[in-house]
């Protein structure tokens, strides 16, 4: 949820050190962020459009690109990233997707010697060969929120009854067993969710 023309981000993912180099010898660290993050930019053009511009993220560590700096190593990132701005009605969804990826591995193990004979060493040797594809797609449903009366929202306190002394004091009570009901919010069940309303004492 933002504002119109206002940017909100979204990352599910971590953050890894990089160290920068200071003077004097000294050396800072920072953080960079990876996972899948998003980001997006709403602008409300009338009571029923909206353009939004909408940016996904997905990057990875990936330790055969790595650097030493000073002697740290510093793990390098596979990013896919994707743009772009669409104008859409209240309620109107629409998806992104071609953020593909594709990981091929191939690892091969032997007997020493043996598996190095010409068509006997076959039975020596076992081989492994893994092909993994994956698509990321996001689908994006634009909504207006409108703002709530304060007055008929419902809140947990709304039935809470401040003790008197006596509630208190005489009989140990942490609420008060009477009040003017035409003072009682009554607050209703928003669809399947929402807070559990108490019932009233002497109801």
């Amino acid at each position: 949820m933002t504002l119109s023309g206002q940017t909100a981000h979204f990352l599910a993912g971590g953050e890894f050190p990089v160290p920068v180099p200071q003077g004097l010898g000294t050396v800072a660290i920072e953080y960079k962020d990876y996972g899948v993050g998003l980001s997006f930019t709403p602008t409300v053009l009338s009571p029923d459009k909206i353009s939004i511009q909408v940016a996904p993220d997905i990057s990875e560590l990936d330790p055969t690109t790595s650097v030493r700096i000073q002697g740290f190593s510093v793990p390098g990132l596979r990013t896919r990233r994707a743009s772009t701005m669409v104008e859409l009605a209240d309620g109107q969804s629409f998806a992104i997707a071609g953020l593909l990826q594709e990981n091929i591995r191939d690892s091969l193990s032997k007997y020493p010697g043996l598996g190095n004979i010409p068509i006997l060493g076959t039975l020596f040797r076992s081989r492994e060969f893994q092909k993994q594809e994956t698509e990321l797609v996001i689908i994006v449903t634009v909504h207006l929120v409108k703002p709530i009366d304060i007055k008929e929202q419902p809140m947990p306190t709304d039935y809470y009854i401040e003790p008197s002394n006596a509630d208190i004091y005489l009989w140990g009570k942490m609420q008060g067993s009477e009040k003017n009901k035409q003072e009682t919010i009554r607050g209703e069940m928003d669809g399947q969710f929402g807070h559990e309303v108490p019932k009233v004492f002497g109801e």
